[in-house]
């Protein structure tokens, strides 16, 4: 059987053709498309959305946030996604930006206008969107997370006291705040990683952690009685790298979950062999034709079959044929 070179069947994006592609595009960064930097694919909506493949559980994602944002009376409220390391958090969280901050420059694309139908919705509502990413806050002299959010809806004299003390807000105030800034999504990424690092300011008679931890409580419990509000938070599956003391992580992490466990729903962005179809996205621009493809799975599985016992026997299994197709 004659297999062409791969080049010859696909053809890779713009950017790889020219050697321009750099290894920066594949850590997708919140806190960097809030501030305008990073890769172009991801500060641009509609590159990011063309280049981005809709998972089940992205595109349920979108459409659940649609449907409470659009005041529908349904879908989640407050979200936590949660993955093992690069399991498409804050990718999830960037289409979430793009569709509400800039809905109008990506409602043409065919993939909003999907899941815009198969939600019953004719438009994407106005929102005000606040983000909030741990590894970018300050903990000692930069505003709290309730005076970030204030701030950034433009009701930072609602909070100024509280954030000034670094005193967490009550159910009320925060209620307040919400009702007078609807629709409202509140993005928070690394969240963690902020409030391992608030353990060492001292507040009163305690830590801000437990600040931020009554804030963060007061605060799911104000957005699910909301009815134009949604939070969406990104958690570690588990506590790995990136912690010197990971016991003290892993206990935060718990609290965490907890206190999101309540009133939580949890959606997993990215699952199984979905990832073939995420990488390819980004690579190629063209597949080229699928018979090629399966013919080179064909000469590889022929291969691994001669080779027998010299490689592992999963790979000598039709369904790692089938897998090797899908990749």
């Amino acid at each position: 059987m004659s297999v062409k070179p791969w080049w010859q069947v696909a053809v890779p994006h713009k950017d790889i053709r020219e050697g321009r592609l750099e290894e920066a595009i594949f850590a997708a960064n919140l806190g960097d498309v809030y501030q305008n930097k990073g890769p172009i694919d991801y500060r641009d909506p509609e590159i990011f959305f063309k280049k981005t493949y809709f998972t089940a559980g992205l595109t349920n994602l979108i459409g659940a946030v649609l449907s409470k944002l659009s005041g529908k009376g349904k879908g989640d409220t407050v979200i936590q996604i949660q993955t093992p390391f690069g399991g498409g958090k804050t990718h999830a969280l960037l289409a979430l930006y793009h569709t509400f901050k800039h809905g109008n420059k990506i409602a043409h694309l065919p993939t909003v206008k999907k899941i815009l139908k198969e939600n019953k919705i004719e438009n994407i509502p106005e929102t005000k969107v606040v983000v909030f990413v741990g590894e970018y806050a300050d903990p000692l002299k930069g505003r709290t997370l309730w005076g970030e959010i204030a701030y950034q809806l433009k009701s930072y004299k609602l909070m100024e006291e509280y954030d000034k003390k670094r005193v967490a807000p009550g159910k009320e105030l925060i209620a307040d705040l919400l009702s007078k800034n609807q629709p409202v999504l509140i993005l928070i990424d690394e969240l963690l990683q902020y409030v391992v690092r608030t353990m060492g300011v001292k507040v009163e008679e305690g830590t801000l952690k437990g600040q931020v931890q009554a804030f963060l409580k007061a605060l799911t419990e104000a957005v699910a009685s909301a009815d134009n509000c949604a939070l969406i938070a990104t958690l570690p599956s588990s506590v790995s790298e990136g912690f010197e003391e990971a016991e003290k992580a892993e206990r935060i992490l718990g609290e965490l979950q907890k206190i999101f466990g309540r009133v939580e729903k949890i959606y997993t962005p990215v699952e199984g062999e979905e990832i073939y179809e995420i990488v390819r996205k980004r690579l190629f621009e063209e597949l080229g034709d699928v018979s090629e493809h399966r013919k080179v799975a064909e000469e590889y599985f022929s291969l691994y079959q001669k080779l027998g016992e010299d490689i592992p026997s999963e790979c000598r299994e039709v369904a790692y044929k089938e897998r090797m197709v899908r990749a």
